[in-house]
């Protein structure tokens, strides 16, 4: 009885064969305000001549970086000390995503990336804005009778109070 040689072509890749993949990435402050939603979509246009389906993106978010970065374009060390952060999150096959690879890299606007194989879900902790969360607003929830966000500036003051409390009941 012959076997049948398994094939794995990108032609009998079949839909439930595709991974979920996320590129974060961190584009040049070069970049004009009014011309970043067009840049991200040329980014997003090239993966999807590639064969991937978007599931969700992050805009991209002007950030200061906490270190310097290099990047050579047209022979010449270009440092950034800021940039645009994005991520989008798309399926494709697995044997296109030197595809993919290839396509970022090609894009000069892009500073660095890093491509990740993610979870289909949703991994979105909340909806606080990402410049909120890289300057470090902070908040403490305090348990006792009720529950309260506190801002942890004033948690010490909170804490002084109940520790006076306790002090007074002993």
């Amino acid at each position: 009885m012959a076997r049948k040689a398994k094939t794995t072509s990108a032609e009998t890749l079949e839909p439930k064969d595709n991974k979920v993949y996320e590129i974060g990435f961190l584009m040049s402050p070069a970049v004009r305000d009014e011309d970043l939603a067009a840049r991200t979509d040329e980014l997003k246009e090239s993966l999807t001549n590639i064969g991937a389906t978007f599931i969700s993106e992050g805009a991209p978010e002007f950030i200061d970086l906490a270190y310097e970065m290099s990047k050579i374009i047209d022979n010449k060390r270009v440092r950034f000390n800021q940039g645009y952060f994005g991520w989008v999150k798309f399926e494709v096959s697995p044997t296109n995503i030197a595809a993919v690879k290839e396509a970022i890299e090609k894009n000069l606007l892009i500073i660095r990336y890093l491509l990740i194989i993610a979870p289909r879900e949703n991994t979105i902790l909340g909806k606080k804005p990402l410049g909120k969360i890289l300057k470090g607003e902070r908040s403490a929830v305090v348990e006792g009778e009720a529950e309260a966000e506190i801002p942890v500036e004033k948690l010490d003051e909170v804490l002084d109070e109940e520790i006076k409390e306790l002090v007074k009941e002993a």
